[in-house]
């Protein structure tokens, strides 16, 4: 019977955090959860902007941050296994993946890198806003091949609806971009205008600019240096190269070697 039974959630959402084969859970305010969870994916992109080393906030800047009050946002310090079982983790599982028991410090690890159940009018409001974007881009790096003028942005937001396309909330705009007009083709007759470009990544500066690169444009072939360098051919929407160059020329300080192919 005691299995069987279950936390009634109320008004709160679960944030879930699945590493090393163990799950960790916790409660959270949806509100202060979502505006932390903003705040948090402003700074990142600040951060990469601003071409720095380490973009990802770690869990102790996050205890310390004045602007992600951890105590507003958890119902509780508690950390679960099976949240809605009532079921709490071990102290020998958090020590494992955590090397602590501490409810804060493992809130902000589930803050940072958990799966939060968001609401369904917040699911709506990130759906409208990558929605927007996309269509953004679209619009701007699109043309009609039939007589080569851009299709207006209700046009596409339409054809969107139409193939039923799933917007992914965890992705960013420029990522399904790509793949959204494709789908779309079968409706709309739409070509990209695209840059194919040959890029070199020094060593020290590998692992960032592959996923900002990543980010922008679809990697046709790629090689690795034996210094360590990264080297690349790419192609990407048009309208899009110059703050895909702003941002890799901030992150390697201007060491980045481009060629228009």
């Amino acid at each position: 019977m005691i299995d069987r039974a279950r936390i009634d959630l109320g008004k709160h959402i679960v944030g879930t955090l699945e590493k090393g084969g163990r799950t960790f859970e916790m409660l959270l305010d949806p509100e202060q959860a979502w505006k932390a969870k903003k705040y948090i994916r402003e700074e990142i992109n600040r951060r990469l902007k601003e071409g720095k080393e380490q973009s990802r906030l770690t869990p102790q800047e996050v205890m310390e941050d004045s602007n992600i009050p951890l105590e507003l946002i958890f119902e509780s310090f508690i950390v679960f296994e099976d949240l809605r079982r009532g079921k709490k983790a071990t102290d020998g599982d958090m020590v494992a993946i955590f090397n602590t028991t501490d409810g804060r410090e493992i809130a902000a690890h589930i803050l940072i890198e958990g799966d939060i159940q968001w609401t369904k009018a917040q699911r709506e409001e990130e759906r409208e806003k990558k929605l927007k974007q996309i269509i953004n881009i679209i619009s701007k790096n699109a043309i009609n091949p039939q007589n080569n003028k851009p299709h207006p942005p209700e046009r596409i937001e339409k054809a969107i609806e139409q193939a039923k396309i799933k917007i992914d909330l965890m992705k960013s705009a420029e990522e399904q971009v790509d793949d959204i007009v494709k789908q779309i083709r079968t409706l709309l007759p739409i070509k990209m205008e695209q840059v194919e470009m040959a890029i070199k990544i020094p060593n020290t500066f590998t692992a960032k600019g592959y996923n900002i690169v990543a980010q922008y444009a679809h990697i046709k072939e790629e090689e690795w240096q034996r210094d360590g360098s990264w080297v690349a051919k790419i192609t990407f929407p048009a309208g899009l190269q110059m703050e895909l160059l702003d941002k890799i020329n901030k992150l390697t300080h201007g060491r980045v070697q481009t060629k228009l192919l």
